[in-house]
């Protein structure tokens, strides 16, 4: 007996995140996320409406994903090598590269948290996630000696705070802002606070 033929147009899970992920963005370049559907971010991707919640619990769910997936890496880098001195450009590096590609979408999400108390519950609870593991990083470069003594928590908080505000507002001015200026912005305050050694 023959097996049946496999199911046409079937598309890979990433290339399906993906497809998505970029669809939500060239939405919201001319409306406020609070008026995406679902069936309109499927539409604009070229994908089957219950493709969508294979991927996403929600539409604030693909921007968390994006957030999520930038933590990892971050975190990722600093596992590899953490007294590689070049750590923590490549790890801002990260964050500059995610607002650049996706302003449009952070941006909607902020937005979003501000008429949505599901929204901005979710995106309180991903800050407060990575204000822990920067505080977790920092404390690293303090117990390895390259960082001084600090109240690391609230350092964590203070840093967390100015990355999302300055890439926010670089991206609310223009979205194809210059990476080199804005990593060049958060390298001299991240490492002249958390790794001197480093800024010189």
């Amino acid at each position: 007996m023959s097996r049946p033929p496999a199911r046409a147009g079937r598309v890979p899970a990433a290339d399906a995140r993906r497809r998505i992920t970029e669809a939500t963005g060239r939405l919201l370049l001319d409306r406020r996320f609070r008026d995406l559907t679902v069936e309109d971010v499927m539409a604009e991707a070229g994908l089957a409406r219950t493709v969508f919640y294979r991927h996403f619990g929600s539409l604030p769910g693909i921007v968390l994903g994006l957030l999520d997936a930038l933590l990892e890496a971050v975190v990722a880098e600093a596992d590899a090598d953490p007294e590689d001195r070049e750590l923590l450009r490549r790890q801002l590096a990260l964050v500059v590269r995610t607002y650049r590609m996706h302003g449009p979408l952070l941006l909607a999400l902020d937005e979003a948290a501000h008429h949505d108390d599901a929204v901005e519950a979710a995106y309180r609870a991903w800050i407060d996630h990575t204000v822990g593991v920067s505080a977790e990083l920092i404390q690293r470069g303090v117990d390895r000696g390259h960082t001084p003594p600090m109240p690391v928590h609230d350092v964590a908080r203070a840093l967390t705070a100015m990355n999302g505000n300055y890439m926010l507002d670089l991206v609310r001015h223009d979205a194809a802002f210059d990476e080199d200026a804005a990593l060049a912005a958060l390298w001299t305050v991240w490492s002249s606070t958390v790794w001197p050694a480093t800024s010189a």
